[in-house]
Formats: structure tokens, C-alpha cells, sequence
């Protein structure tokens, strides 16, 4: 089982999209960071992102399927923690750090057997997912809103009038006869055959 063990504000400042809505709301940004990376999951693969300090007095980063989050406490930061959780990691070779800091992390987790990748290098990794959940809320947008069942019973009606809106079928409306000439021109007026000249 792989473990991605990641620097979360790190990787937030070197994306963009992330970084901006950072400055606005932190919550924010590291919620999407945890959809972002909950849509690049798969299989096995557990996901811990480390941040530094407490999560703030507002709701709670939620954890998804795979994807953890913690907060460190202060004196020690994300730092401490990530070198702390490296060193207690019995599966090294199955461990793979996310952070742009090759000096202080990305080298202790090298000298340590787990693999480093930079956090720029891990974004390239996640476009793909980035790409199908913005698709996904794009898609979501575009679908209609629910409709009731008498519109249902409507439509169905209009297309195959000898069901409802179950599927049921249902006694069929009356046929309309057809009119002859002479009932649907009274004498002396309308549709006199030819050309139609009068």
C-alpha cells in the first residue's frame, strides 16, 4: 500500500487557483486541496496532508475517502511533523513525500529510503484529476432540475398516451374522427377542390 505523505500549504502555494483562493479563505483552499486530491486517489493509496498549526475556529477540513489531514501544534510546525511521521514510517519504500523544501524534507526523506517529489512535479500529476472534477461540477450545473410528476405524466402522454408516469398503461384517449369536406367547409365558403382559386 503506498502512503503520499504531503506538505499542504507548500503544495497550496505553488498551485495558482489554490493560492488564490488562499488568501481569501485558507478553509477554503484546503478543502479544495483534499477534493483535488481525493479525485486523484485510487486503490490503496492513502493520502496524509500535513498543515501547520490548528484548523482555525470554522469548520473542520473534512476528511474524504483515503484523504487525512493534520493540523500541527505549536511550538513544533508541519515541518517537525512530516520529519517525526518519516521516521516513524516502517514502509519507507512505499512512502512518498510532497514538498518544494528538497533542503530540509526532501533530503531527510531520501536519506531515510522514501521517495521525494517536488511539489510543482505533483501538481503536473494531479491535472488530470483537476481536469475530471472540473468537468464533474461543470456537468453538474448543466443537468436539469428535477421535474414533478404531472410533467412526466404530460410528456409521457404526448409521446406514448397509453402510459403514466410508472409505466402503467392507461385507457387510451378517444381517437378524433376525421371530418368530411363538407363539415369542415360549411356551403359557400372555404375549400372548393382545384386550385383553390375562387
Amino acid at each position: 500500500m503506498e502512503k503520499i505523505l504531503i506538505d499542504g500549504y507548500n503544495l497550496i502555494h505553488k498551485d495558482e487557483r489554490l493560492l488564490s483562493l488562499s488568501r481569501s479563505s485558507l478553509e477554503q483552499a484546503r478543502e479544495a486541496l483534499v477534493d483535488l486530491l481525493a479525485g486523484y486517489r485510487s486503490g490503496e493509496v492513502v493520502i496524509v496532508v500535513v498543515f501547520d498549526g490548528q484548523p482555525g475556529t470554522g469548520p473542520r477540513t473534512p476528511a474524504r475517502r483515503g484523504v487525512r489531514t493534520v493540523f500541527s501544534r505549536a511550538p513544533r510546525t508541519a515541518d517537525d511533523l512530516l520529519l517525526e511521521m518519516i521516521a516513524a514510517e516502517r514502509r519507507r519504500a512505499s512512502l512518498l513525500v510532497v514538498t518544494s523544501d528538497v533542503k530540509d524534507i526532501g533530503r531527510a526523506a531520501r536519506a531515510e529510503g522514501a521517495r521525494w517529489i517536488s511539489s510543482e512535479a505533483f501538481l503536473r500529476r494531479l491535472a488530470p484529476a483537476a481536469k475530471r472534477r472540473t468537468a464533474r461540477v461543470a456537468g453538474a450545473r448543466d443537468k436539469p432540475e428535477a421535474v414533478d410528476a404531472a410533467e412526466v405524466d404530460y410528456w409521457l402522454r404526448k409521446f406514448d398516451p397509453g402510459l403514466d408516469a410508472e409505466g402503467r398503461e392507461v385507457a387510451s384517449p378517444p381517437r378524433p374522427t376525421r371530418l368530411r369536406a363538407e363539415d369542415r367547409f360549411p356551403a359557400g365558403r372555404g375549400y372548393r377542390g382545384g386550385s383553390g382559386r375562387r
